[in-house]
């Protein structure tokens, strides 16, 4: 099997990461500031094929490389085990760190990006017209990716190593709960404001700082749990540069999820939107569908060739009654059970003049069901599937009961196929099952043996 472009991109990159660190560590040269580039390289290059927008992808940025470094600090413990040579050991780190954090992000990719063409196009239009915004933001990361790699060579982790104050910051799950909580009401609250780049950027630094801040006071002088006395310059300087990653790491995490339950519910909405449509082309093709209108006028010109003004003149306003109803309900998801019961009782007035004898619609429906609703059209498309599907005589009559229980609305008819029918396609109940998984996420219930052919529909 061919491999995929995103899996050579990952491969390529973990390899390449390898080669690096074997190559400065064999020449005595830091790598951190070459391995650094490639990350934020490979993550803006699955971002932008992947179709994802700029913000998401300086986020992407963000967390990759927070993750990047615990990652490589554990694989460099895990890998020590191992072996001795540090040179193996911070090459085999670094191409399982790349490795796991390519094909997270690719996943991430695939689930929340847009494949549609026109989307594609937007999104290509966006990152030209934003070059400049994701260069910049880039920029700042990897200033304060190489800045953490120059802190940590101080003496400011000389009493503590990072891991260790990490784990220390970690042990305070109130301070944590308390950054994730305020970090998700932050971005819900923010996003009512509508703000620019520049401005939403701003306002993203001043809260990661203030409340990274406040964290790292609050873990520092360990509150809740118990109060440390003192808290000394270097130990809240160390505490707050562990609080700024955890908040960037919640903060990024934070968004991708709220991004991405957006994303989920922006593609709910187009598919129920598009089966709305598709319903409503199906409405309105029964409309003009020129076998009905064939039909009616053959019935009309009937009447008033025989001399039955009076039966011409009320089959034209029972027909007039029907498209009025189909034109009112048009742009409608729900009716009350009442209105389409008195549509389906007008429907079946019209197919009695067709079918003077041979065809029966019964109704059971309590008054209080009455008032439930119903998805428009619904009744008279199954009495209409009923009467195609099935032939009617005045010596084994089709028989339409139309009831209730409460729970559902059920249309049972007798099953009396026609011996030459066109195959059916469907079409009728598929559109109806949709409505209701849009509208309510009911599912309608099709039952059919040898004698009886029965639609439930959930009341709503």
């Amino acid at each position: 099997m061919k491999p995929s472009r995103e899996s050579l991109i990952i491969h390529g990159f973990a390899a390449l990461h390898a080669v690096v660190t074997v190559i400065c560590s064999l020449t005595g040269i830091e790598d951190s500031l070459l391995l650094t580039l490639l990350t934020m390289t490979m993550t803006v290059i699955l971002c932008m094929w992947g179709g994802l927008t700029v913000e998401f992808t300086a986020i992407n940025v963000i967390l990759v490389n927070i993750a990047g470094f615990i990652l490589g600090t554990l694989g460099a413990d895990f890998f020590g085990l191992f072996s001795s040579s540090e040179t193996v050991i911070h090459a085999l780190s670094t191409l399982l760190t790349t490795e796991i954090i390519g094909w997270i992000l690719y996943f991430v990719t695939r689930r929340i990006s847009s494949n549609g063409g026109k989307v594609r196009r937007e999104r290509n239009n966006q990152w030209r017209q934003s070059l400049g915004w994701l260069i910049s933001a880039v920029s700042i990361v990897f200033i304060l990716r190489v800045s953490l790699d120059i802190i940590l060579e101080t003496d400011l982790f000389m009493e503590k190593s990072f891991m260790d104050v990490l784990r220390e910051f970690a042990t305070n799950s109130l301070v944590l709960i308390l950054m994730i909580c305020v970090t998700v009401a932050f971005i819900l609250y923010s996003k009512r404001f509508h703000l620019n780049r520049y401005k939403a950027t701003a306002a993203v630094l001043v809260f990661i700082s203030l409340t990274s801040a406040i964290a790292a006071l609050l873990a520092g002088y360990g509150i809740p749990f118990h109060f440390e006395g003192s808290l000394s310059s270097k130990g809240f300087f160390r505490m707050l540069l562990v609080a700024i990653l955890a908040e960037l790491t919640f903060y990024s995490v934070s968004y991708v999820i709220t991004y991405a339950v957006s994303k989920s519910n922006e593609v709910l909405m187009e598919q129920e939107k598009a089966h709305q449509a598709e319903f409503r082309y199906m409405t309105l093709k029964r409309q003009v569908d020129p076998h009905f209108l064939f039909n009616s006028l053959n019935i009309l010109d009937s009447l008033v060739r025989d001399g039955e003004k009076e039966e011409a003149s009320l089959f034209t306003r029972r027909l007039a009654g029907i498209y009025r109803y189909m034109l009112r309900h048009e742009g409608e998801s729900l009716v009350r059970i009442s209105e389409e019961m008195e549509f389906a009782n007008k429907y079946y007035e019209l197919l009695k003049v067709r079918f003077s004898s041979g065809l029966f619609v019964k109704v059971d429906v309590p008054e209080a069901d009455m008032s439930r609703f119903i998805i428009p059209c619904t009744l008279q498309l199954l009495i209409e599937n009923a009467t195609k599907h099935n032939s009617i005589s005045e010596e084994d009559p089709l028989i339409i009961k139309i009831f209730s229980n409460g729970e559902v609305l059920c249309v049972e008819n007798n099953l009396k196929p026609k011996l030459t029918t066109s195959p059916s396609t469907g079409l009728g109940m598929k559109y109806i099952t949709q409505q209701y998984q849009d509208a309510s996420g009911e599912k309608v219930i099709v039952e059919k043996t040898d004698k009886m052919f029965c639609v439930r529909l959930p009341l709503l």
